[in-house]
């Protein structure tokens, strides 16, 4: 069968990085379909607009680029497009997006995920690579810093000063990093490849390339430094009363049982039966754990109390950034913003939470994380 109009017409983009920095720019669909029907019409295609009628339809959820991809390439596509996902199953390949005009460095890379995907110019151009386009690439360029974290500790602060440098791009807590290291391998050298490919899609035209991992990412800290044994990291962690607090109010997902799974944390599947404050402080407590028993080398412990300030002091050296003083600037700037709602000035909370702890949280504390985070303190005093 030949291929269709539209068949050619998605040809022929793929073909031209600048028609498709183009055409994906563009959020109202009109104004993408005359784009698109002009491009074509220039090149003697005639594509209609009824062939468009796939870009015109809502998807403000990004749902889409959870179905089949209609464009499997085995190579990359430019620059502009960032791996949006990543399933195993049935094959497994990445999916990207093309991000023109839409930053990754958001408070969560997820935001910036739904944001590009309902342009017409996604919603019609789907692109997925299998798995082995991103095995064995020669020389990917490791991230300049890894944020591992406790959780509710400002590690969504630091990302957003560091990726608020010019030039500079913070990915945080992205979903394809988190599938991608949950994924099972049968090889530990082929899952480390598969990282430093996935990270290497992120970092292509970025100054300086820092990656936020999910809380839960500390149980994967050898896998990490195995795939990046270079790259410097630092692990935030704060006053475990203060973070029960902030969980019981708005619990994450990693303390849900059943999201994350139990033998991740290395937990039996009676710990799912613990009190709700118990179950949470013991995740928390196994959080902290993998960075007492793995941590070391390019590693950096840093108490929520010192920020936001570390930044400056301690994490951009460690991390080996010398930011001049337009970037310095900038990172000021963010560090007075609270960094899940920018519009919002920070302050910080810490008494607040304190005042909220009641007896049996302070206990629960004191039984489950007193110890780590003793621990985690005595490192940092030392190092």
């Amino acid at each position: 069968m030949p291929p269709s109009t539209l068949d050619q017409f998605r040809a022929a983009v793929m073909a031209d990085a600048l028609a498709q920095a183009h055409l994906a720019e563009p959020r109202d669909p009109a104004v993408f379909e005359a784009r698109a029907l002009a491009w074509a019409r220039a090149r003697g295609m005639a594509l209609t607009p009824a062939d468009l009628i796939e870009s015109s339809r809502p998807d403000p959820l990004g749902l889409q680029r959870f179905f089949q991809a209609p464009l499997v390439q085995p190579d990359w596509p430019p620059q502009g497009w960032l791996p949006a996902s990543f399933a195993p199953f049935p094959e497994p390949a990445i999916q990207w997006l093309n991000f023109a005009g839409v930053s990754p460095s958001r408070p969560f890379f997820e935001d910036a995920v739904r944001e590009a995907a309902d342009r017409p110019f996604n919603r019609l151009f789907r692109i997925a690579t299998p798995l082995a386009g991103f095995l064995g690439r020669a020389n990917p360029r490791p991230p300049s810093g890894f944020i591992f974290h406790m959780s509710r500790c400002g590690s969504t602060l630091v990302s957003q000063m560091l990726g608020a440098g010019p030039g500079h791009v913070s990915i945080s807590e992205a979903a394809p990093l988190d599938a991608m290291i949950q994924c099972r391998f049968a090889d530990a050298e082929a899952h480390a490849d598969a990282l430093r490919g996935l990270v290497d899609a992120y970092a292509r035209g970025a100054g300086h390339l820092f990656v936020k991992l999910d809380s839960w990412h500390t149980r994967a800290l050898p896998l990490l430094r195995r795939a990046f044994p270079e790259t410097p990291w630092i692990f935030l962690y704060r006053d475990p009363v203060e973070v029960l607090v902030s969980q019981q109010r708005l619990r994450g997902v990693q303390t849900v049982p059943g999201v994350v799974p139990l033998e991740w944390f290395g937990l039996a599947p009676e710990a799912a039966q613990l009190p709700e404050r118990a179950f949470i402080a013991r995740i928390l407590e196994r959080t902290c754990s993998a960075v007492i028993e793995h941590g070391g080398g390019k590693g950096l412990l840093v108490n929520y109390a010192e920020l936001p300030q570390a930044v400056f002091d301690r994490i951009l050296p460690h991390f080996g950034v010398a930011p001049d003083a337009v970037a310095l600037t900038a990172m000021t700037a963010a560090s007075t913003r609270y960094s899940k709602a920018p519009t919002v000035r920070f302050h910080a909370d810490g008494a607040g939470k304190q005042r909220d702890a009641d007896d049996e949280l302070r206990t629960t504390a004191e039984q489950y994380l007193a110890p780590v985070f003793a621990a985690l303190e005595a490192r940092r005093a030392t190092a």
